[in-house]
């Protein structure tokens, strides 16, 4: 990714996001002999509960359960096989109902048309980087905020270079206006985390939490118990203004030690000049995940800065 520079030399803003990553992965290590064998028992298993082969939602079943799939439930479940059996069949029967890789973006892109989830950049890792501005949230708490974020999940999973698993989530609660009122509801992220942690597991590599205001100390309390203690112990915090210590045993960490400046949204110490224009990131979102590009309910709103 490079930004454009104006007549006098400077770096301009880019609409254009960064979703493509050139970064030398590290390969997962190898399983032990013990590891294997529960895999090779738990990949039978798991062929044996797909759907028949003649149904012609077989072959998305079949995609969806790739080896590294599989291990990512072993690893989940600490490699008890009988909760990884229970993990994987609660999983596949959302899958058939919710049908989340399949989510059409003109259902969801009223959610995103003032830019407060997008996918921008990679850290150190590969991970794609997924923004979380609550200060930006448009509609009213219910089915399709989740739908929305479950699309962003997929799109991230499809952006994701080879051998990478899992994906950045940096939460901004400064943006713009961003106040307890338009923070999501504790019922949309009880379900959120419910999400993540039954269908998405190893998924979350870590989360950031910027910026964060008086009333997210009681909002996280409230949450807390219903997140799972592998996941809460991936959420870090950054205070740009360096007002908090960071040290080795603390939760506040500088985002410069895990992403490169380059991918890192300026607002949050990087310089990627990034400025959201929505119809240039759906575009190139849809893109570049294949999925279907229909502007319909654009043409339905209008002019997107009108947008509160």
């Amino acid at each position: 990714m490079a930004n454009n520079k104006d007549n006098k030399g400077q770096l301009s803003k880019t609409r254009i996001p960064v979703l493509t990553c050139s970064y030398n992965i590290i390969l997962p290590p190898e399983l032990s002999a013990e590891q294997k064998d529960t895999f090779s028992i738990f990949k039978g298993y798991v062929d044996s509960i797909l759907i028949p082969k003649e149904d012609i939602r077989y072959q998305i079943e079949r995609e969806w359960t790739t080896d590294a799939c599989l291990k990512r439930y072993l690893r989940a479940a600490k490699w008890n096989l009988t909760d990884a059996k229970k993990r994987i069949k609660y999983s596949l029967e959302w899958r058939r109902e919710y049908k989340p890789s399949e989510i059409d973006p003109k259902l969801v892109e009223l959610e995103a048309v003032t830019g407060k989830q997008h996918l921008n950049g990679f850290d150190k890792d590969g991970r794609p980087i997924l923004y979380l501005r609550p200060g930006l949230e448009n509609t009213s708490p219910g089915p399709d905020q989740l739908r929305f974020i479950v699309f962003n999940f997929e799109s991230a999973i499809k952006i994701m270079p080879e051998n990478v698993e899992s994906i950045v989530i940096i939460i901004d609660f400064n943006f713009n206006t961003c106040s307890a009122r338009k923070s999501p509801s504790l019922g949309v992220a009880k379900e959120f985390m419910h999400v993540l942690s039954s269908h998405y597991p190893e998924r979350l590599g870590y989360s950031m939490i910027m910026n964060a205001p008086w009333y997210f100390w009681g909002f996280f309390k409230l949450i807390s118990p219903f997140i799972d203690p592998v996941t809460k112990n991936k959420i870090k915090f950054v205070d740009i203004q360096n007002s908090n210590q960071v040290t080795q045993n603390s939760n506040w960490v500088n985002s410069s030690d895990f992403i490169l400046e380059n991918q890192l949204e300026s607002e949050y110490g990087g310089s990627n000049l990034f400025e959201y224009h929505h119809e240039t990131y759906w575009k190139a979102l849809c893109e570049k995940t294949s999925a279907p590009l229909i502007f319909g309910i654009i043409s339905v709103l209008g002019n997107l800065d009108n947008l509160e």
